[in-house]
């Protein structure tokens, strides 16, 4: 074998470049991935504490007897909660140029939680949207569809489906040793990204797609009745509105770009690894980087949703956060309101006979 200094100048070249075929290509990071993301992560973690936090103690304190939306949301905003707790340990990682200092173990429960709380936001989302649906556009047929306690074992289903489709997170998310740092990957290894790249796929396919479908349908219909139909009631209509207008909202700034971002992320590096693909490589990782910060933002819009959407949420936290006297001066007619705008969801729950009133909230 010759020598590197007995070597011709093309064979150095060529040497170097079944190297770097070998190798593949290594992906260049910018100052402002190690900026971007503990930035919006702080954003996240700020605006989601308070809001989530306002929300568990409005539902918990506030908003008793709960509707079956009430359900929905109330769950939607603990998995919230929770993913926002974990963040100040990924805030510290990317302020530490990407040196992860907290173990194996916490690296797989902060991947674990980021993806339970994405998929269950998803779910709990559609949950909330057919409930939806049903109230407006089947409002008689929904009567014994709509009870608290179905919504009570939907929520557990949930929770059980997604708890056990995103377990295999556990194994994926790994620490390891690169450039002298200790990464938390928030894929896999490159040795186990194939068997990670189907699994993606998978969910993304029965815990994006599908879901987004079933939401899409459901809100075509909703439209469909508030424009064709003749609905006297202004709060459902209002609240109907606000809730197509949220989710959409979401699913396009949050979880659309996530998810198609993610997958050609993995495809690239699994099949884009020739030299001139590297370039295409950086932009695509960046682009994936910047989702990922966009993804995280649900956890601070849902609070959104649950009072401008939310069963008699507004007026609860307004009547909640009222100094003592001008809560007593104000009770009576606030009730009188609660009465008479809430009555749609009572009486779902309870086989009212009102048609107008059997709208669910």
């Amino acid at each position: 074998m010759q020598s590197p200094g007995n070597m011709t100048a093309a064979e150095l070249n060529l040497t170097s470049l079944l190297h770097n075929q070998s190798r593949g290509c290594s992906l260049t990071r910018t100052a402002f991935q190690f900026y971007y993301l503990p930035t919006v992560y702080i954003v996240v973690f700020v605006a989601g504490f308070i809001g989530n936090s306002v929300a568990i103690w409005m539902f918990v304190f506030h908003m008793k007897p709960w509707s079956s939306i009430s359900v929905y949301m109330f769950n939607l905003a603990l998995a919230d909660f929770c993913y926002v707790l974990s963040l100040p340990f990924l805030i510290f990682y990317y302020f530490n140029k990407t040196d992860w200092i907290f173990g194996d173990v916490l690296c797989k429960l902060q991947r674990f939680l980021f993806h339970v709380n994405l998929y269950g936001s998803i779910l709990f989302l559609t949950c909330i949207s057919v409930h939806r649906y049903s109230g407006v556009v089947h409002p008689l047929k929904s009567l014994g569809r709509l009870k608290k306690k179905t919504a009570v074992c939907t929520s557990a289903l949930v929770w059980t489906v997604v708890v056990l489709g995103i377990s295999p997170i556990l194994y994926y998310s790994r620490t390891g040793s690169k450039r002298n740092v200790t990464t938390c990957y928030d894929t896999t290894t490159e040795d186990e990204l194939p068997g990670y790249f189907i699994y993606s796929m998978c969910t993304t396919a029965f815990g994006f797609c599908v879901p987004f479908v079933i939401i899409f349908i459901c809100y075509g219909l909703i439209v469909k009745a508030l424009v064709c139909n003749d609905m006297n009631n202004g709060p459902l209509r209002r609240k109907s509105i606000h809730l197509v207008i949220i989710v959409l909202a979401v699913f396009a700034v949050s979880y659309l770009p996530f998810h198609v971002m993610k997958n050609l992320n993995m495809r690239a590096r699994l099949y884009f690894q020739s030299p001139d693909m590297c370039d295409f490589n950086d932009k695509v990782y960046a682009t994936y980087q910047v989702t990922r910060g966009l993804a995280s933002l649900n956890s601070c819009v849902d609070p959104v949703l649950y009072l401008l959407a939310g069963d008699s949420f507004r007026r609860r936290l307004s009547r909640a956060t009222r100094k003592p006297s001008r809560r007593a001066e104000n009770m009576p007619q606030s009730k009188s309101e609660e009465r008479a705008l809430d009555s749609f969801p009572e009486h779902t729950e309870n086989g009212g006979s009102g048609v107008r009133t059997t709208l669910v909230g």
